[in-house]
C-alpha cells in the first residue's frame, strides 16, 4: 500500500510540475539588447556561435521559436555595443531598438510573445570610464531602460 501511495504522490507531483510548463507556450521571441544578446546585427562579439549559443538562442530553441537579427527581418534587435541611452551610443542603443520594434509591429505586442530587454554592461563601462559622471550616467541609463520596458508593457508585452 505504501508503494502505491508513493507512486501516487510522484504522479501528482509530476502533473503539478508539468502544468506551468504547458502554460509557457510562446508564439514569438523579441529581443532588445547589447552584445550579450546580439545574434548578428553587429556581428558576433561573444563565443563561437557554431559551438556556443547565446542564452536567447537557447531559449528560442527550447520553445521552438524563430530568432534572427532584425537586420535580416527577424525579431532580435540587439546590437553589440548598445547602451540604454542614445547619449552614450547614438548609433546603437536600446531606445532606438524599441522604437524600431514599435514601428515594425504598429505598436502592438504579441500577447503570447516572450520579450527580453537586456542592457547595462556598456552603460556601466561608460560610467567607470568617467568617474566624475558615473552616478549621472548610471542613473540616466537605468531610467532610460525602465522607460523602454514601460513602452514594451504599454504595447502589450
Amino acid at each position: 500500500m505504501t508503494q502505491k501511495r508513493t507512486l501516487l504522490k510522484y504522479g501528482i507531483l509530476s502533473l503539478a510540475l508539468a502544468a506551468p510548463l504547458s502554460a509557457c507556450a510562446f508564439d514569438s521571441l523579441t529581443v532588445i539588447g547589447d552584445s550579450l544578446s546580439d545574434t548578428g546585427n553587429n556581428g558576433r562579439w561573444t563565443w563561437d556561435s557554431g559551438q556556443n549559443k547565446l542564452y536567447d538562442e537557447q531559449l528560442a530553441e527550447l520553445y521552438g521559436l524563430a530568432l534572427s537579427p532584425s537586420s535580416n527581418g527577424g525579431s532580435n534587435y540587439a546590437a553589440g555595443g548598445a547602451t540604454a541611452t542614445p547619449e552614450l551610443n547614438p548609433q546603437d542603443n536600446t531606445a532606438d531598438q524599441v522604437r524600431q520594434w514599435l514601428a515594425k509591429t504598429g505598436g502592438k505586442a504579441d500577447h503570447n510573445g516572450l520579450y527580453i530587454h537586456w542592457v547595462g554592461g556598456n552603460d556601466l563601462a561608460a560610467a567607470i570610464a568617467r568617474p566624475a559622471m558615473a552616478q549621472q550616467i548610471a542613473g540616466n541609463s537605468a531610467t532610460s531602460a525602465a522607460a523602454q520596458v514601460g513602452l514594451l508593457l504599454d504595447a502589450g508585452a
